[in-house]
């Protein structure tokens, strides 16, 4: 039986859910009324950062956090958009371990750079 988990901090875009020891997770720095980037995501670093913060939310509504994360599929609008996104997403998660992680550029809804969507372990050890 699935648990859907709210938006709290973004409510109408994209949620979560949980299933067992398993939660997914998706994020994306996105203003649900205008459907373009949240203002606060200036740089991709920020916009990174503030991805990573949804998901923080939505898999503390299941009991875990960034540190249960086992394996996230991160997507960034240019190539050109790489370096800084993997920057950030390394200084939220320092000093490691680090999850999976597979990067792929392609065009992201609005006019958001980077999309990140996450499975957290409610068992894992930390």
């Amino acid at each position: 039986m699935a648990t859907y988990l709210e938006q709290r901090k973004q409510p109408g875009s994209s949620s979560g859910s949980a299933s067992g020891d398993f939660v997914f997770a998706s994020g994306i720095a996105i203003d649900p009324a205008t459907m373009r980037r949240a203002p606060e995501a200036g740089t991709v670093g920020e916009e990174t950062r503030l991805v990573l913060a949804l998901l923080e939310d939505q898999l503390a509504q299941a009991g875990c956090g960034l540190r249960d994360i086992v394996k996230t599929t991160c997507y960034v609008r240019e190539e050109t958009d790489r370096m800084e996104f993997v920057q950030a997403y390394r200084d939220v998660f320092a000093p490691g371990p680090y999850p999976a992680r597979c990067t792929v550029a392609l065009g992201i809804a609005g006019d958001c750079r980077v999309q990140i969507d996450a499975i957290a372990y409610r068992g894992a050890e930390q």
